[in-house]
């Protein structure tokens, strides 16, 4: 299952009903001319700003929090807290925005605030759901819902409930999410709030939409629409009138979906709404597509294309190539159908390798996750530890002063001798107690840093095993695949369109094979069972047998590679790391260099030191690619010239292979004028 793109339907409706200009507006008016409601006015401020400009929230949040503390707020001071991490979650800092949930969680216990604990925990809930981490997201919305039961506070309780039926809707548990939709619904229905109810409708009209139980899903989009005109809430509406068009457009009613769904495209465009531009256009093409206008379709379509892309939306640009390679088989174009649908195929691949990487990175965020409330947990104690030992300090301080006060009553040279023989005895025994408490609490603490450091290690094991597992798991089918087109080849009774479907499809599964042999070669390399096995081998006999190897790729883009070195003794190393190593910089060279450009290849030998030299006339590097250098999965701004797929492995097993040589490599680019990647390695003559 997809879930980050799942996500972006799943929250989209909750989007919707969080911007308000007027609010907005007034607000501002109200921060000016008040002075003691000013943490309440810098909050909603904060909350209102929370879409559109995340920064802006969390500047108000920041000042709410100040003044708050300055004003020894003994409620709601984790409320700017809760702000700042919402604002710090769309900007994508996940981490980030966790850390500040803990905070708002122990300003929260510390103030005994139910009613902001509860809000924390179902901000947490939403981040980890965010993550495709749905297990852990529901124990924190069930513990948010329970802190809002225990307060009455209703609001909340509707606010919950939106967010388990979203977490049932993604896992296609339509009845759950049905049960939570009505259920928040009822609630906001008794708080008359229109805005609220108004969302409950849309939301649950999408849910049966998304079912196909469109007669159902219309009844909702209407009452939401009633609520609208109620409200004035013109873009709104007018997003509900593009839900009600594809409705009808489905029951093949295109006249009414012309009719409502124009309705909304001028509103939407009018106001330039990118972030609905892109479907409404898409809706408005299909109903010209339904009416056989092709000419209006092709251009609603493009255009939707054109939004997508600027708003750099994967999701609609893949639809946009879907129709519009359709409708040029309407048209009977065929050489246009070939080119959306290739362009189709091509950006579906790159959705589904960036998944891929998602996947990845959702692993490694649980995992940091976990630290980091490993790592609160370990505060925690160390603060109780820590208020422990103050009062017991305080205790030893009180006693000492009671008894230097029955020292001074009772003061006599008769009595000091034995007066203090049983003070100094007392200290020792309290000394010899607290070292005695000291020593089991240190034992207790090495217990559980051993459990946690176990915990820690099976975590990467296992992170480990799903990675080669998935991998191997896919390589099979790729395989397969590679053997029928093989036979289909071997047939010989094709035709020009269904060889050149043959070849698209080789092309991908080559591109998905090299991705899944990229990901074992990461696993294998990185894992510490593989080191480097040196022996003594003709360096430059092995260059320039990669060379050769890579003249005959490169003659294909009509490249030329040069290769300069001069006689070097025999050396000492590992040929098979310094052969990949040598495999990835030439591929990556040949890929992103342009048809009549030429690569250099330069071997040295200074004292110890073997330098290799890759040198292209490709694009560069710029400062933002130089940042994310040898990280894996990271994809930078310079693509490949003939289509050549490219999944950001190559340079981290570049990286790997050279530091397990113990040499290094650097790279000498300006962006638009070519790269030199230099690597040394020591050797032994």
């Amino acid at each position: 299952m997809r879930y980050p793109i799942a996500l972006v339907a799943v929250f989209l409706p909750s989007f919707l009903f969080g911007q308000n200009r007027a609010i907005i507006d007034s607000l501002s008016v109200s921060l000016k001319s008040s002075s003691d409601r000013q943490f309440e006015i810098l909050n909603a401020l904060g909350w209102e700003y929370r879409f559109s400009k995340p920064d802006s929230t969390i500047y108000y949040a920041q000042m709410a929090f100040e003044l708050g503390k300055k004003l020894n707020l003994q409620k709601n001071l984790a409320k700017p807290l809760n702000y700042i991490g919402v604002a710090v979650n769309y900007k994508g800092d996940k981490i980030k925005a966790f850390e500040y949930y803990q905070q708002a969680i122990a300003v929260a216990e510390k103030q005994n605030d139910t009613v902001q604990l509860a809000y924390t925990n179902n901000n947490i809930g939403r981040l980890l759901f965010e993550q495709g981490l749905l297990p852990k997201s529901f124990n924190y919305f069930v513990a948010s819902l329970n802190l809002f039961k225990r307060t009455a506070d209703s609001s909340g309780i509707a606010y919950v409930k939106q967010s388990l039926a979203n977490l049932h809707r993604l896992q296609k548990d339509y009845k759950k999410a049905e049960d939570e939709h009505l259920g928040a619904l009822r609630i906001r229905m008794r708080l008359r709030n229109q805005r609220d109810i108004m969302s409950a409708y849309v939301q649950i009209g999408i849910l049966f939409q998304e079912q196909k139980k469109l007669q159902s899903s219309t009844q909702f989009f209407f009452k939401a629409d009633s609520v609208g005109k109620i409200t004035g809430d013109v873009i709104n509406l007018a997003e509900v009138k593009v839900h009600l068009a594809e409705n009808y457009l489905e029951e093949g009613k295109v006249a009414q979906a012309e009719a409502v769904g124009l309705e909304g495209y001028h509103v939407i465009a009018a106001n330039k709404n990118t972030r609905m531009l892109p479907r409404t256009l898409l809706l408005v093409g299909k109903i010209h597509k339904a009416k056989k206008e092709y000419a209006q379709a092709r251009s609603r379509f493009s255009e939707a294309l054109t939004v997508a892309r600027n708003s750099q939306s994967s999701a609609f640009q893949i639809e946009s190539y879907l129709q519009l390679a359709d409708l040029a088989r309407l048209m009977g174009n065929k050489q246009e159908e070939i080119s959306n649908m290739n362009q189709y195929l091509v950006l579906k691949d790159s959705v589904e390798d960036l998944e891929l990487a998602r996947k990845v990175e959702r692993l490694q965020f649980e995992i940091q996750i976990q630290n980091k409330e490993k790592e609160n947990e370990l505060l925690k104690m160390q603060q109780a530890q820590a208020r422990a030992e103050v009062g017991r300090q305080r205790i030893v301080n009180i006693f000492t002063i009671v008894v230097a006060g029955f020292a001074l009553v009772l003061a006599g040279v008769a009595f000091y001798t034995g007066y203090k023989r049983r003070v100094n005895n007392l200290k020792l025994a309290t000394q010899n107690m607290l070292i005695t408490a000291h020593q089991r609490e240190i034992d207790e603490q090495n217990e559980t840093l051993q459990k946690r450091n176990k915990q820690l290690s099976d975590i990467n094991n296992e992170k480990d095993t799903l990675m080669s597992i998935v991998a191997h798991d896919l390589k099979a089918p790729f395989n397969r695949i590679t053997g029928l087109i093989s036979l289909v080849e071997l047939d010989g009774q094709l035709n020009d369109s269904q060889k050149e479907y043959i070849s698209k499809i080789k092309e991908v599964t080559q591109s998905s094979s090299g991705l899944i042999a990229d990901l074992l070669d990461v696993h294998a390399i990185e894992s510490e069972k593989n080191v480097p096995v040196p022996k003594a081998f003709n360096l430059v006999e092995l260059v320039r047998e990669r060379v050769e190897f890579f003249k005959l790729i490169a003659a294909a883009k009509k490249i030329k590679i040069e290769f300069n070195s001069g006689n070097l003794p025999s050396v000492i190393s590992d040929p098979n790391y310094v052969g990949r190593v040598l495999d990835n910089l030439l591929s990556n060279a040949i890929k992103f260099s342009s048809a009549g450009r030429t690569v250099w290849v330069r071997l040295e030998l200074n004292e110890a030191m073997a330098t290799l030299a890759i040198k292209d006339e490709g694009p560069g590097f710029s400062q933002t690619d130089k940042a994310l250098l040898f990280q894996k999965f990271k994809k930078l701004s310079a693509r490949p010239t003939a289509g050549e797929s490219s999944n950001g492995l190559g340079l981290a097993i570049v990286k790997i292979l050279v530091d397990r040589l113990k040499g290094n490599v650097n790279l000498v680019s300006q962006q638009g004028k070519g790269s030199e990647f230099v690597v040394s390695f020591p050797i032994a003559a």
